[in-house]
């Protein structure tokens, strides 16, 4: 088998020439069209969460998810899920627009969400990180960290329906920003006098939690062992064995 063509960082960082040799499902997929350049060029990273993220969630996507969607949200909140599995959706890289009153006292863009996954009933937000940490602040607000701004559009973009975060990371090492800022915001009160701008106090919010990329691997483990849609298991085992050849799957230190 021939080698993928790629060149390596200074840091030994393997780069891809064509980001797509670092996709194992839907390279082709029409969003690759109108995506900007400096995007595809992340994606051509081996360090790339946006890789991980398309491999792994578009995976699930082809996968039902009554055997994956309440383990994951036992393991990040404790709880199921209110409604039916099988009316979620996924989709990446999702824009979302900050709350008009918010806009009151400065300007701020457009929102690109990692991970969007949406039901009738609920929305839940994931921001990934692989080896990376949260960005801080924003050029207007240099106070409003990555957390903070996902929760705030995340929640009112969920409107009536119950709104779920998580930072999704490797481990503690690589985030410890992210896992900070996870713990300041999950509580409630912090959380209200940090958004002084929402009149209706985040009353939707019903779980900020931490979610890890091995617990998304041993669902996937799970997932892969079901018997009733052999297609389906496939989807599952393809996008495992790419996390474990990466060494994802068990990174938990």
């Amino acid at each position: 088998m021939s080698e993928i063509p790629a060149t390596y960082s200074v840091s030994g960082v393997r780069i891809a020439d064509d980001f797509r040799d670092n996709l194992i499902i839907d390279k082709y997929a029409a969003c690759f069209v109108e995506m900007r350049e400096s995007k595809k060029r992340h994606l051509r990273s081996e360090n790339s969460e946006d890789v991980l993220s398309w491999n792994v969630f578009r995976s699930l996507r082809q996968i039902n998810p009554t055997k994956w969607l309440n383990d994951l949200a036992s393991r990040t909140f404790g709880i199921t899920f209110p409604g039916d599995p099988t009316e979620t959706s996924i989709e990446l890289w999702k824009n979302i627009p900050p709350p008009q009153a918010l806009l009151k006292s400065g300007d701020e863009g457009i929102s690109e969400i990692d991970i969007v996954l949406e039901n009738p009933e609920w929305v839940w937000f994931i921001e990934a990180k692989f080896r990376s940490d949260i960005s801080t602040g924003t050029t207007t607000r240099p106070s409003r960290d990555q957390v903070l701004r996902n929760i705030d559009v995340g929640s009112h973009y969920a409107g009536v329906r119950k709104f779920y975060f998580s930072l999704l990371h490797l481990n503690e090492k690589y985030s410890p920003k992210g896992i900070e800022a996870l713990k300041k915001y999950s509580d409630l009160e912090l959380l209200r006098a940090a958004l002084p701008h929402r009149s209706d106090l985040l009353s939707n919010i019903a779980g900020v939690g931490c979610l890890r990329w091995v617990d998304i691997s041993d669902v996937l483990r799970v997932a892969k062992l079901s018997r009733d849609r052999a297609d389906e298991n496939i989807f599952a085992e393809r996008a495992l064995a790419w996390m474990e050849e990466k060494g994802i799957a068990d990174a938990q230190q």
